[in-house]
């Protein structure tokens, strides 16, 4: 099983422990841990949904190497491969 191996901030791992959106004005803390726990069970990208709900794509620019899943617009998890499997730098944010 692969598992979130970091967050980029503890705001984030805040909202998956508990659900509690605190520092996020707007977000949907229970989409949120959705999110998040469909990152923590998935073991490779693919294994990730393509529903479009989630709206899952890879990023580019400043955000190069990273994937994207949205949580309510217009917050997203972002997220990068972990090499060995797993995920790494999670964050919930604005990206736009």
């Amino acid at each position: 099983m692969a598992e979130i191996k970091s967050y980029k901030n503890a705001k984030t791992r805040k909202v998956h422990e508990t659900g509690k959106p605190k520092g996020f004005r707007g977000l949907d803390g229970n989409k949120a841990v959705r999110a998040l726990n469909l990152l923590n069970n998935a073991d490779a990208l693919d294994a990730l949904p393509c529903l479009a709900a989630y709206r899952l794509h890879k990023l580019s620019r400043g955000r190069m190497g990273q994937w994207s899943l949205t949580v309510n617009l217009p917050w997203v998890v972002c997220f990068s491969p972990a090499k060995g499997g797993g995920w790494e730098n999670v964050e919930i944010t604005d990206y736009h």
